[in-house]
């Protein structure tokens, strides 16, 4: 059994899925959370420490959780373009994080995310989520007051689906033959 974090990382929206897999591969999640930080748009605090507090923030989310998960492996997405220069920031941050992280996660890309779990690298975030909650329906989804899903299970979603990426890569099965 190789416990296992795996994270979709951004300046605003960091996912989180933790569980296992078993010698079969077979990947079960056993929790799910968020972690959100919203822009200080104040005049009290300035842009570039507003952006620090936020990574701190994270980054401090993200250690607590591999502190009471005890993780064999990490798995974490890499990002992948930028249209402006917030997401730039959070391309940044998100680059920083992965370079920080012991041990060293198992990088996976979006397009793999995409394929791995639904089966098309052009797959929306509906269908990311609708597939997630599909294989994992009771693990603690956001939910609206009719019981349909809220779009920020999409960070989750994806965090779930790196998992899947990340057992594919020649990484994952590296380390499964150490682990042995």
């Amino acid at each position: 059994m190789i416990r296992f974090i795996s994270i979709d990382s951004s300046l605003a929206n960091t996912g989180i899925a933790t569980g296992y897999i078993d010698e079969k591969d077979e990947i079960n999640v056993e929790t799910i959370s968020l972690h959100e930080t919203k822009k200080d748009n104040s005049k009290k605090v300035r842009a570039s420490s507003d952006t620090i507090a936020r990574c701190q923030s994270t980054y401090k989310f993200i250690m607590d959780v591999i502190a009471w998960s005890d993780p064999h492996v990490i798995f974490i997405e890499t990002p992948s373009g930028s249209q402006n220069s917030s997401a730039m920031k959070s391309y940044g941050a998100t680059c920083q994080l992965i370079g920080s992280l012991e041990p060293n996660p198992i990088q996976v890309t979006p397009a793999e995310v995409k394929l791995y779990s639904v089966g098309i690298m052009t797959a929306t975030k509906d269908q990311m989520i609708k597939w997630a909650h599909d294989k994992y329906p009771n693990i603690g989804w956001d939910k609206h007051k009719d019981g349909t899903l809220k779009n920020k299970n999409e960070h989750m979603a994806d965090a779930i689906a790196i998992a899947y990426a990340g057992i594919k890569t020649p990484i994952f099965n590296q380390l499964k033959i150490f682990n042995k």
